[in-house]
């Protein structure tokens, strides 16, 4: 009997401890299925927001597709323009014309009595002979120095395409033998003979550009020319030359 009462005392502790478990492994599904639930929650939400995202997403797409073809179209549009420009520029760069008449002047051997350095751009001319000293429309150097100048301030940097020069036409046409012409520092040519005028057509091969023109006579002679005369197009920058 004793034998039997204890076993029935152990498989009521058994029981008892088995529905223990049993109650303690539903609280803990039951909790797991909680927090399976609130992730599952949480997993819609983070869906949710993910679609609302890619909504947002999309749009920017759409705004900034929007935006790159209006800026397409604006560049085009600017290169349109900037062709145009260019297209005009080079029209009005292809005119060659006269750039020297009216141009600040100068020299270093001054005569000081109306031989005046300016006459050589003013554009008049002794057309027959010298008659009276009031007439005279050329510069005349003061005395047989050597080294004598006169030069043509341009005011800006212009293309040079030709220089000519006016020789008096009533006398001393030897005393301009031996000068050179330059446009800045470079020499574009050498004058080697009496003549009435001399005519220095510069190469397209090889672009010369100048803001000062300079006479030099660098024997002991005169310079007296009744005009010289620059033809070129500009002006432009000295670091954008484009002609």
């Amino acid at each position: 009997m004793e034998a039997r009462s204890a076993l029935e005392t152990t498989l009521v502790e058994t029981l008892a401890l088995m529905r223990s478990q049993a109650t303690a492994t539903n609280l803990y599904v039951q909790e797991i299925r909680t927090t399976l639930s609130s992730f599952s929650n949480r997993m819609d939400k983070l869906e949710q927001n993910l679609g609302k995202m890619e909504e947002k997403l999309e749009k920017i797409d759409q705004k900034v597709d929007d935006r790159v073809s209006e800026v397409t179209a604006k560049i085009s549009e600017t290169q349109t323009t900037a062709a145009t420009i260019m297209n005009r520029q080079q029209a009005w760069i292809s005119e060659i014309r006269l750039i020297s008449h009216y141009k600040v002047t100068e020299e270093n051997n001054r005569h000081g009595q109306g031989y005046d350095s300016d006459l050589v751009t003013d554009g008049m001319f002794i057309q027959d002979r010298h008659v009276d000293n009031s007439m005279r429309t050329y510069v005349h150097t003061r005395a047989r120095d050597r080294n004598n100048k006169i030069w043509i301030e341009l005011g800006g940097v212009f293309r040079i395409h030709k220089i000519k020069i006016w020789n008096l036409r009533h006398c001393c046409q030897d005393q301009l033998v031996g000068s050179h012409i330059y446009a800045d520092d470079k020499l574009i040519g050498t004058i080697i003979e009496a003549l009435i005028t001399y005519d220095f057509t510069l190469s397209d091969d090889d672009p010369t550009y100048a803001s000062r023109i300079t006479l030099h006579q660098p024997l002991a002679k005169h310079l007296h020319i009744l005009e010289l005369q620059v033809w070129g197009n500009g002006p432009f920058q000295r670091d954008d030359k484009f002609a």
